[in-house]
C-alpha cells in the first residue's frame, strides 16, 4: 500500500469522518467481493496516531494531461508523508 507522494501534491487536510462518509456512499461491491479502496482505506486508518493528519493529495496537473495522473489519501505524521492509498488515476 505504500505509495510515493511529494510533500507539494498535499492539497488539503480532510477528516476521517469525512472520508467515512465519503466511503459509505459509494456503490457496494457484490457480497463475494471486497472493495479494494474500502480495505486499504480501514488499513491506513489502523496505522493511525494521536496527531497523525490525513491529507487529500493530487499530482501535479503536467501529470494529468500524460496520463500518469493520481488522487487520494496520505497519511501523514510529524509533516512526513507515512503512507497513502490512491482513489483516482487516469
Amino acid at each position: 500500500m505504500t505509495r510515493d507522494v511529494p510533500r507539494n501534491w498535499l492539497l488539503s487536510i480532510v477528516s476521517v469522518e469525512e472520508i467515512d462518509a465519503w466511503q459509505a456512499a459509494l456503490p457496494k461491491p457484490g457480497l463475494q467481493q471486497l472493495d479494494p479502496v474500502q480495505t486499504e482505506w480501514q488499513m491506513l486508518k489502523a496505522k493511525m496516531l494521536p496527531g497523525d493528519e490525513i491529507w487529500y493529495f493530487s499530482s501535479d496537473p503536467e501529470s494529468w494531461r500524460q496520463p500518469a495522473g493520481r488522487e487520494g489519501y496520505a497519511l501523514v505524521r510529524d509533516g512526513d508523508v507515512i503512507d497513502a492509498i490512491v482513489t483516482g488515476i487516469n
